[in-house]
């Protein structure tokens, strides 16, 4: 079993706070608890198995029985509150199978709960489902109801689904175009099963599940409110987990927890096609069911690829198509930190529990170098011509490795916990950490350029389009950007209502992703021409 990671901090607020790792056994949402089985928590209590009261539902969102998760646990007087619950992968448990969202039947497919759902559409109206068990093997569909809701350009139409020779089967009427946006809902043993997909008509394009919209919705502006919001929001049923963005901002990849990665076309956000899933894979004595978590995505530098991380498995899949291209050999823990190398061809990664960065090749995942540092690796970047490697640490200390010379990195001082976030832009290298510090350096003399405290954790940070502005986002919800020459925070938006655990440049634009599954579509032209015109001067 790996090893409990636990850090204890104290909030500007004076609250005693405990960032711990644990299993999930039980969630309650009416009743605003869950029940986790943790290891010891310094300065707390020892292993056990107890419910918790969380400071409200969308801390659940997107967590269920058998997810290990990191959870933060705010004690004031004798009552311990959980504020924040982010999906690691799976829990242990004695319950060995085979984890598999592949499509058997050319479809796509849903987890929900304790079941699957397979759904596929034809050209000529056909709706097919199949439902099977959390391993993937056929229920029973005696006394099993479905309907499907397909948005068609005159309107919904619901297509009825009865139970034929184990497939429950609808005729709706003849479907146009590549797509279609299906609701799926099956009543199954009194329990209802439902979710969103996006299905291919006989075409190459694949689908998605659990997409709630396949339009960006326009943001109304409250009348009075002159704070900045989006241009337009997508909706998802879970926890976003990460945004990438192709280098040449034509696309967004959206990964969500329990559904896989998204491809939108930019600037409108409209919905391209759905990743390929990972292929099926036996599970451990101890594997149990669960959502997998996209941890971390790169997309190449031609733009072609995307390499995808989920838990410790790593995916290179095609950006147009969407289809898996290879997996590369396994880690022995989650991903933790991903960077793609502008040239030559080549992978950073860090895994949780491990003291060192990984240098692998890009096409087989071979270890080309280990780059080793104190206490364990978080998040790597590289600069912009590839030869210098930023590598995190929970020793604090950001160290710069020459990946042309065998000596020993330099070490960028001023952080006294890990960077979960790091990004390069030309001279400066940005740093956004648990603690709560955003630092920025000249990393040729290693001076601290810029420092900003902040009352949060923060998790995630992007770059835009030539270095100018650093988007920064973490627990607290807001995104704050920081002017990379002067490392001046020039702005800050507080729009969404969960931690922000997606941040991605699309030119102009900045999308964000947050645990209730909202994204938003921000328009930044206007700060990023006050940023380039202050350089001229």
């Amino acid at each position: 079993m790996r090893r409990l990671a636990v850090l204890a901090f104290v909030l500007g607020c004076g609250q005693p706070t405990y960032v711990a790792t644990g299993d999930v056994i039980a969630v309650d949402p009416a009743a605003l608890e869950v029940t986790i089985r943790h290891e010891d928590i310094p300065g707390l209590m020892g292993a056990m198995t107890m419910p918790f009261h969380v400071r409200s539902a969308d801390v659940l969102a997107g967590i269920g029985p058998g997810t290990r998760v990191r959870f933060e646990l705010v004690r004031v007087g004798q009552d311990l509150t959980v504020t924040s619950l982010v999906a690691l992968g799976a829990a242990a448990s004695a319950r060995p199978g085979i984890h598999d969202h592949t499509p058997h039947h050319g479809g796509v497919v849903a987890m929900i709960g304790m079941r699957h759902l397979e759904a596929v559409a034809a050209p000529d109206g056909a709706v097919r489902v199949w439902v099977t068990d959390v391993w993937r093997r056929p229920v029973a569909l005696d006394g099993t109801t479905g309907v499907v809701t397909l948005e068609q350009p005159e309107g919904r139409r619901d297509v009825p689904l009865a139970a034929r020779a184990g497939v429950l089967e609808g005729a709706g009427p003849a479907l146009a175009g590549t797509t279609v946006a299906a609701r799926v809902r099956v009543v199954e043993a009194g329990e209802t099963l439902e979710s969103h997909f996006v299905l291919p008509l006989g075409t190459r394009t694949t689908g998605a599940a659990g997409i709630a919209s396949t339009a960006c919705i326009p943001v109304e502006r409250r009348p009075g409110d002159g704070a900045r919001i989006p241009r337009c929001t997508l909706g998802f049923p879970r926890t976003v987990t990460f945004i990438a963005a192709a280098r040449d901002g034509s696309r967004v990849l959206v990964g969500v927890l329990g559904t896989g990665v998204s491809v939108w076309r930019m600037p409108e956000a409209a919905f391209v096609e759905g990743f390929a899933p990972p292929p099926p894979k036996a599970g451990p004595e101890t594997e149990v069911p669960h959502l997998e978590a996209v941890n971390a995505m790169a997309p190449s530098p031609d733009g072609a690829e995307v390499v995808v991380a989920v838990e410790n498995r790593v995916l290179v899949n095609a950006t147009a198509g969407g289809g898996l291209l290879r997996e590369l050999p396994d880690h022995p823990g989650v991903v933790r930190g991903l960077a793609w190398s502008p040239a030559p061809p080549r992978l950073l990664i860090t895994v949780f529990y491990d003291a060192a960065a990984h240098l692998v090749g890009a096409a087989d995942g071979r270890e080309l170098r280990r780059l080793p540092v104190e206490r364990e690796g978080a998040a790597v970047a590289f600069s912009a011509d590839g030869r210098q490697a930023a590598v995190a640490s929970d020793a604090g200390p950001v160290a710069i490795f020459d990946l042309d010379s065998a000596a020993p990195p330099r070490m960028l001082a001023g952080t006294s916990r890990a960077a979960e976030a790091l990004v390069f832009a030309g001279d400066r290298l940005l740093a956004a950490g648990v603690d709560g510090t955003i630092l920025v350096w000249d990393v040729a003399t290693g001076t601290v350029v810029a420092r900003h405290e902040l009352a949060t954790s923060l998790y995630r940070a992007a770059m835009s389009p030539g270095g100018q502005l650093a988007a920064v986002g973490g627990l607290d919800r807001r995104i704050r950007l920081i002017d990379l020459e002067t490392g001046a925070l020039v702005e800050e938006v507080d729009w969404h209502g969960a931690p922000v655990w997606g941040l991605a440049w699309a030119g102009t634009l900045l999308v964000s992703g947050d645990g209730n599954g909202r994204v938003g579509v921000w328009d930044f032209a206007d700060r990023l021409r006050v940023s380039a015109s202050e350089k001229e001067h």
